[in-house]
């Protein structure tokens, strides 16, 4: 017999995405120097041109947009190593760089 879950507890995965979707959680990464600094240096940029000042962008909102992005777009993930799956999404990006603007770009 199946049993309801307890109390504040979500039924299917669905709804616990969704909450979980709504709350931060660390989790530890491993980043190269230069991809420190860079990171760093992008987000005090971004920081800086703001044009609405309500939410503070850091080097962790630069990382959960990254991680957003590729979540997205998994399935153009390919390859066995970092450097094969790099290349792929690199590819990818040049990709849609090279298709023509459309009305709906704008």
């Amino acid at each position: 017999m199946a049993q309801n879950p307890p109390a504040g507890r979500s039924s299917n995965l669905g709804e616990a995405a969704a909450a979980a979707s709504k709350t931060v959680s660390p989790k530890y990464v491993q980043l190269r120097g230069d991809q420190l600094i860079e990171l760093d240096v992008l987000a005090r940029e971004l920081q800086a041109a703001r044009t609405s000042k309500s939410e503070r962008i850091t080097a962790n909102t630069v990382i959960r947009v990254a991680v957003d992005t590729i979540l997205a777009r998994r399935g153009v993930l390919v390859g066995n190593t970092e450097e094969e799956l790099l290349a792929s999404f690199l590819g990818y990006l040049q990709e849609l760089e090279k298709r023509p603007a459309t009305a709906a770009d704008s």
